[in-house]
């Protein structure tokens, strides 16, 4: 009994050592740069980040003591690679991962506890959209970057149609689609305003309606604060479900033969490319496809602005792709991999990094410095109002989504249905993924 309790310190001790260690690190006591010889280690980092793009930043990682090596993974395979890796044992110390992807794996990741890494040090630091790493405990990832949706817009259809500028706010888009969209009498589109109301033809049209809902108040999924797990929020409550069919109805009227919105339909090409053959006024896409719409049509004559909000709150937001850097609970080198966590997700190497990658930092210290490119700081202004949700598993809610607009736009006298199964569906996908991590949690307290 006595060897039990005094092993039982022992581990106490070395957890509070290592723990505020992990405090020194963040709080920058101890840097995370050449000067990391109080810890060792060999620390293997996956990722799906370009391995030229990536491999400079990991090389600034290294030091006398600390060997770091990054294995670049498939976007496809990513998730079971990584799952099977850590039941087999040999899963990497820290990985790289979408938001979404880090949430449904919070059981595989250690968490900072906040004893070491404050909750108050962590938002000063960080964008508001980095709340969603932060447990009722500790700081589940460090976050690297986020990827903003923005506005795309063609300078030559907007002038054409003797328009100077795009809308800054949703109400602005019926008009404005109206006159520069080409349509014939049997409802044949040539040329339009803007891509919405459909959903396999419009490129990120999850991101758009992500957008629309937490603009308008609908969170998509919250917490049960008597129970710690996820619930749908779609129709949770009256206030909510009515925010969610505004949102809906409003995306949707843009695909109806019907309304004087009408400027989509399935029938037409995708939104991407319409827009970089010069038949699409508005493109709604993330920063990083920037180079890619200037490198498939380099006479394009267009810019980028912020997404639409809504007139009648001064309050901005537009969804935002994050992405942070995890530490495995199977690392046998904890200091070591958050000090390599802590470099990667630094200043210095954070913003080098997003610009290779075409993308915004998430570190307020690095946003409140506006670059001198234009579209540069416009990326930086919509990494700071940007927003996310907990998406349970990407390619089902893809598929909810999908089938709710389709349920909408074939039969647009019940979209209350529609809305109140989606609703429900969300709530099993959470029910299989996040909220089972948060059940196996809680049974192991």
């Amino acid at each position: 009994m006595l060897k039990e309790i005094g092993i039982k310190k022992i581990i106490t001790v070395i957890f509070i050592i290592g723990g505020i260690f992990a405090f020194l690190i963040f709080s920058n006591v101890i840097k995370t740069g050449s000067d990391k010889g109080a810890v060792s280690g060999n620390i293997v980092v996956w990722g799906t980040i370009p391995f030229d793009i990536m491999q400079p930043y990991i090389d600034q990682s290294n030091t006398k003591t600390i060997n770091v090596t990054y294995k670049v993974q498939n976007k496809a395979t990513y998730e079971s690679d990584i799952l099977n890796a850590f039941a087999a044992g040999r899963g990497p110390d820290l990985f790289i991962m979408p938001h979404e992807n880090i949430l449904r794996n919070a059981d595989k990741i250690f968490e900072i506890p906040y004893t070491s890494f404050s909750k108050n040090d962590y938002q000063s630091k960080y964008i508001n959209e980095a709340n969603i790493f932060l447990t009722n405990t500790g700081v589940l990832s460090i976050p690297m970057s986020v990827d903003p949706m923005v506005m795309y817009y063609n300078k030559q259809l907007i002038s054409s149609a003797f328009l100077i500028e795009p809308p800054k706010y949703w109400d602005e888009l019926s008009a404005f689609s109206s006159k520069i969209s080409f349509v014939d009498a049997g409802g044949a589109i040539s040329q339009s305003g803007v891509a919405m109301g459909t959903y396999d033809n419009i490129r990120n049209a999850k991101g758009i309606l992500t957008t629309l809902l937490l603009q308008n108040g609908n969170r998509i999924v919250g917490t049960d604060l008597l129970t710690g797990k996820k619930r749908a929020e779609l129709a949770f409550s009256d206030d909510s479900f009515e925010q969610a069919k505004q949102a809906l109805e409003f995306y949707t009227s843009f695909s109806d033969f019907g309304n004087s919105n009408y400027s989509w339909n399935e029938s037409l090409d995708s939104s991407l490319e319409k827009f970089i053959t010069g038949e699409l006024a508005l493109y709604f896409g993330k920063a990083s496809e920037m180079e890619n719409i200037r490198k498939k049509n380099p006479n394009l004559d267009f810019d980028v602005t912020l997404m639409p909000q809504i007139n009648e709150t001064s309050i901005k937001t537009t969804y935002g792709a994050m992405t942070g850097v995890a530490i495995s609970k199977q690392t046998s080198s904890k200091a070591a991999a958050i000090s390599v966590a802590s470099s990667l997700s630094g200043k210095n190497i954070s913003e080098k990094l997003t610009r290779d990658l075409s993308i915004a930092p998430v570190r307020r210290d690095l946003l409140k410095n506006k670059p001198d490119d234009a579209r540069l700081t416009l990326f930086y202004n919509s990494a700071i109002i940007s927003n996310a949700w907990f998406d349970p598993e990407p390619q089902s809610t893809s598929i909810l989504f999908k089938n709710l607009i389709r349920s909408i736009n074939t039969d647009s006298k019940n979209p209350d249905a529609a809305l109140k199964r989606i609703n429900s569906e969300l709530n099993n996908v959470l029910n299989r993924t996040i909220n089972l991590v948060i059940e196996n949690k809680q049974e192991k307290k």
